[in-house]
């Protein structure tokens, strides 16, 4: 075998598809018993620079959690590393394949995950931090690009903008309307984060997925098979970008529709009104990303603030989003952010049933912000009145305001309830209609 004009063809802009620029010769040895070349050794570079570096930043800060992203990663290298993708290009092709690049590095699948997915293949690199070069490495991007780039790349675990020396400036303040773009996908992403922070507990604990492909979440529906312009974030978000040029609408499907399975959108909290495998046009303006919510979801958020340090220090807020049965579940994981062995840590549950939300609380971790608000999508109406019950107290609700408006019902100055910390008891919040 010739290994530096191998067999197969590669799409390399060297003639003859060689290997031998820009990168040491396939065939060379390495200094081992074995004499391996090269070619065998190569990626196994990224594999140990990314250990060697996890191991020193370590031993500079002892029990503090590693964080580096690497551009050269082997199988095993999502245990010391995360991964950016690499030189892709400022084109609109490049930002479409970044979400099935992205998806064939996120996934870790859990067992009972890959019970559901025997018809279908997969590369499971097992790196679910993960992002591409934003708006385009290589080549000039432009404000149209860059706008939805920006609001796409907020959804993936790593975001980041980078480009090459040689390119026009891409940072977002160049364009004012990609400042927009971004400062709206942005305030999303900070909102979510600890939502996201939650998938990655369950990721390294039972190796779920942050970033899913449809057909993951849906598998009993082979029409999402071949659908890559759409993913989930987590079992409850659908993101729905713009991947081409000069439109403002874009196409996007809502699986489960018709099988018990309701979407709310994020902005407005609505019902989509669609039908099973309908391929639904939704408004999209420039500044503008979909994302929507599965009903049957309860999300933990946070008012976005300048850094994720402010974000994390902002009053908690839940939203339920009811399924057609109008029940909902959702979980939040706590730590300290930064230690390698936690002192202490806190998994809260929460249910909604019978016009009820509760919590559960497992763990000491202190979480200091209060629960200011709860807001539910899909209600039925104003409550008659409610009722709210901490770590077994009732409270006497005189000031919480109750507002309802086309299906969102809005449970207001919840936070005297909780001045030290939203998650320190058990909560029981009952409606009466």
């Amino acid at each position: 075998m010739n290994l530096s004009f191998p067999p197969y063809v590669l799409n390399l802009v060297q003639a003859g598809h060689s290997l031998l620029k820009g990168t040491v010769a396939p065939n060379a040895t390495h200094n081992d018993p074995y004499n391996t070349t090269e070619y065998h050794m190569h990626n196994l570079f990224g594999y140990s620079i990314s250990n060697a570096t996890y191991h020193a930043l370590l031993s500079v800060f002892p029990g503090k959690r590693p964080f580096t992203v690497g551009r050269s990663v082997f199988a095993g290298s999502g245990r010391t590393t995360g991964h950016w993708g690499g030189d892709n290009t400022s084109t609109w092709g490049s930002m479409f394949l970044s979400i099935s690049q992205a998806l064939t590095f996120v996934t870790p699948l859990s067992r009972s995950m890959f019970s559901k997915l025997t018809d279908f293949r997969f590369m499971m690199s097992g790196m679910p931090m993960f992002g591409a070069d934003t708006c385009g490495f290589s080549g000039n991007t432009d404000l149209d690009l860059c706008s939805r780039w920006m609001s796409l790349s907020a959804f993936f675990p790593f975001y980041r903008n980078h480009n090459v020396k040689a390119t026009i400036s891409q940072e977002a303040y160049v364009w004012s309307t990609v400042a927009e773009a971004s400062r709206r996908a942005i305030a999303v992403r900070y909102s979510l984060l600890t939502y996201m922070y939650t998938l990655f507990y369950y990721a390294y604990t039972q190796g779920d997925t942050v970033m899913r492909a449809l057909a993951w979440e849906f598998p009993n529906d082979p029409s999402l098979a071949g659908t890559f312009s759409q993913f989930m974030l987590g079992p409850s978000l659908l993101i729905t970008p713009v991947l081409i040029p000069n439109v403002e609408t874009v196409n996007g499907v809502f699986p489960g529709i018709g099988e018990g399975t309701s979407w709310f959108d994020w902005y407005t909290l609505q019902p989509v009104i669609a039908q099973p495998q309908q391929n639904v046009t939704l408004s999209a303006p420039l500044e503008h990303i979909n994302v929507h919510i599965r009903g049957g979801s309860i999300l933990p958020l946070q008012a976005p603030g300048y850094t994720t340090a402010e974000t994390r220090d902002n009053p908690y807020s839940l939203v339920v989003a009811l399924d057609e049965s109008g029940q909902a579940s959702g979980s939040l994981y706590l730590d300290d952010g930064e230690s390698l062995v936690q002192n202490s840590t806190k998994l809260v549950q929460f249910s909604y049933t019978n016009n009820c939300l509760s919590s559960s609380i497992k763990g000491s971790y202190a979480a200091a912000p209060p629960l200011a608000n709860v807001t539910i999508a899909g209600a039925i109406g104003l409550p008659k009145g409610m009722s709210l019950t901490i770590a077994g107290q009732p409270c006497e609700v005189g000031n919480v305001a109750l507002e309802y408006d086309c299906g969102v019902l809005r449970v207001i100055g919840l936070e005297e309830f909780t001045p030290n910390g939203a998650w320190e008891g058990e909560m029981r919040l009952e409606l009466s209609y």
